[in-house]
Order: structure tokens, then sequence, then C-alpha cells
């Protein structure tokens, strides 16, 4: 799907001004995926055309069906990439540069190249944030890890196949309460889940044009952290 990380869309129903807190705290988790994937932010309904919807769960995703996406939220709910990052975290922070880790997961582990390429990433990325001052990843962000990433990238998938009509409200509801609840036994703040966010997405990249969309949402969400 076409991102969006000039402009943010908010619905403009006003029935979400009735939303409870918990329900607006879980919709809050998804903003960072929500301006990517030019999504409304403070709605359950996404603004984007069904057609649009499931093409983009299809083609990104592979899920096609009720089964494929509920298999991809149970995935996200009790894995995603928080494994991968917890295990390369220590050998990240504890090595003095790039090479280096790569030769302590080679002996560590096998067959491990996608996870190696992810370390890779995810080091270069640090490193380009520090050289812009902005924002920046501090040794607690990193030790929050990347639950933002994948309960963010969960919530805007929840919304887009119940705007496929994979899902009912309800269950869709349902999935984006436990995003929070999972969030919340690690991130306190919105700055500290958009961060958790920013570290799992860059992990999958290691195109400075991607990190410079992703950091560029980030920017834009800064007065909505208030």
């Amino acid at each position: 799907m076409e991102t969006h990380v000039r402009t943010i869309r908010f619905n403009p129903n006003p029935l979400n001004l009735f939303l409870g807190n918990e329900r607006k705290k879980g919709l809050r988790i998804g903003y960072m995926e929500a301006v990517l994937d030019g999504f409304y932010l403070n709605s359950i309904d996404t603004g984007v055309h069904p057609q649009k919807l499931s093409r983009f769960l299809s083609e990104d995703f592979h899920c096609t069906d009720t089964e494929s996406v509920t298999g991809l939220f149970q995935f996200l709910i009790n894995e995603g990439d928080r494994v991968s990052y917890q295990i390369m975290l220590p050998y990240l922070l504890s090595t003095s540069n790039i090479c280096e880790f790569e030769e302590i997961i080679h002996k560590r582990f096998f067959g491990v190249e996608r996870f190696i390429q992810q370390g890779k990433n995810l080091y270069n990325f640090v490193k380009y944030t520090e050289e812009r001052r902005d924002p920046i990843i501090w040794i607690n962000d990193l030790e929050r890890g990347v639950v933002g990433w994948d309960m963010g990238l969960l919530v805007g998938l929840v919304r887009a196949a119940l705007g496929s009509g994979y899902i009912t409200k309800e269950e869709a509801w349902e999935y984006i309460g436990q995003a929070g609840a999972l969030c919340a036994a690690d991130l306190r703040t919105p700055e500290e889940i958009d961060k958790s966010y920013l570290l799992g997405r860059a992990m999958k990249s290691g195109r400075i044009e991607d990190w410079d969309k992703s950091l560029t949402c980030y920017s834009l969400l800064d007065k909505y952290r208030k």
C-alpha cells in the first residue's frame, strides 16, 4: 500500500469522542503504522476502500481470508519480532562494531543469515539516528524492545481486516485490547511506543529511504504525544 508520510488523516466521525480511554490507548499504539499506511488515526475505520485493504493484506502479508489474518494476529501477539530482537540485543550492545556482532552470531547460532541482517539493519539505524540526533535512541529505548512495533503492526492489520470484512468490529476491539495490554507491560508513554515501533520497523530494512519515511512519520506525530 502506498505510504503517506506528509499528511495525517483524522476521522471526522464525532462518535469517536465517546470512545473509552482503553480503546483510545489501543488505537494510539497504531498511530505510526496508520500514518505510513494512510489510515485515519483516531478511528477503528481506516478511511481506505475495502478492495485496497484486501489487496494490502494479500500482497504485503499473504492474508486472504479470516483464517490467515487471525493466524497472523496470533503470531504477533505471541511472538512477532520480539523474540529475535531479545536474542540479538545483548550481542549488539556488547560489540564495538557490526563485523564483530556478525562473527559472534555466526559462532553462536546456525542458519541465521536473516537474523544477522536484522541485527545489521538495527545497528546501522541507531548509528544513523545518532548522526541526525533526531530522535535520540537511548539505551533504555533499546532495552524496552520492539513490542510497540509488533503491536502497532497488529493494530493496523486488525483495522485493515475489519475494513475487508474478515473480522467483526467486536473481534477487532478485542485484538486491539490485547495489543494495549501487551504494550502496557513495557511502554508507558506514546513516545516510548513510537520509538519501539521505529526500532522494530528498522530491523526489516537497511535502506535509508525507508528509515527516513519512518522518522518523518515519528516527527509528524510529535504534537500528538503531548
